[in-house]
C-alpha cells in the first residue's frame, strides 16, 4: 500500500483531517504528555520538540489503521519505541490489560506520548491511572475533563471515569484488584444516556 494513498486514507476516513486543526496534546506530568492520534507530519514535528522516547498507542486494530501503520515506520525511523497496548473505552480494562499498562508506564523510556484515537476517553483513563500510581490523586481527577480533553461522560465512553470516581470514593488502594472485583457490577450501574453515546460513536467516530 503506498503512503499517498495510506495519507489520503488516513486524512478522509480516520478523521484525521480533524486534527490538522485539533490536536488534544497536553502535559500529563513531566515527561509525559498525552493527544489524540496525530497526523504524520504533526507527529514528526512533536517527537522533534519534546524529544520523544516513547508512544504508547491504545488503539486495538492498528494494522488496518493507515494512521496507525504511518505512525510505526515514523516511529522505525526516529528511533521511538512504538508500544501497543489495545482497550476499548466501552469497559473497564481487564486485570491483564492494567498490568501491561503500568509495566509500560514503570519500563518505558521518558518523554513519553500516550494517546488513543481522539485523546478524549482511553488516553483519560491511562492517565488518570498513571497519575494515581504516582501518588498524584488530585491531578488524576482532571483527566476526564470535556472542555480540556473532548470526554463526553454521559456516553457510553463515561463508564471509565464513572468507574474512577467510584474507586476513589472506595478509598481501596489497589487499583488492578479492584477493577477485577468490581468490573461487572459497575457496567450494570452505569446507565450512559442515548444522545451523547450516538454523539460520541457517531458523529464523532469514536472507537
Amino acid at each position: 500500500m503506498s503512503k499517498i494513498f495510506l495519507y489520503l486514507k488516513a486524512l478522509f476516513i480516520e478523521h484525521s483531517i480533524l486534527n490538522i486543526f485539533w490536536k488534544n496534546f497536553h502535559k500529563v506530568d513531566e515527561g509525559v504528555y498525552r493527544s489524540a492520534q496525530m497526523n504524520p507530519y504533526t507527529l514528526k514535528k512533536i517527537i522533534k520538540k519534546y524529544n520523544l522516547k516513547t508512544i504508547i498507542t491504545f488503539r486495538q486494530d492498528i494494522n488496518r489503521s493507515p494512521l496507525s501503520i504511518l505512525e510505526k515506520e515514523i516511529c522505525d525511523e526516529m528511533d521511538v519505541k512504538f508500544i501497543r497496548i489495545g482497550l476499548t473505552s466501552r469497559r473497564l480494562p481487564k486485570k491483564e490489560k492494567l498490568i501491561e499498562l503500568k509495566t509500560a508506564f514503570e519500563n518505558s523510556q521518558k518523554p513519553l506520548l500516550m494517546h488513543c484515537k481522539a485523546g478524549a476517553d482511553r488516553t483519560s483513563i491511562a492517565s488518570f491511572l498513571y497519575l494515581y500510581w504516582n501518588g498524584k490523586i488530585e491531578e488524576a481527577k482532571k483527566q476526564f475533563s470535556f472542555f480540556k480533553f473532548g470526554h463526553i461522560k454521559n456516553s457510553k465512553a463515561g463508564i471509565i471515569d464513572y468507574c474512577a470516581e467510584k474507586f476513589l470514593e472506595s478509598r481501596k488502594k489497589d487499583v488492578i484488584k479492584w477493577c477485577e472485583e468490581n468490573r461487572e457490577t459497575l457496567q450494570k450501574e452505569f446507565k450512559p444516556k442515548g444522545f451523547w453515546s450516538f454523539v460520541n460513536d457517531k458523529i464523532l467516530g469514536r472507537e
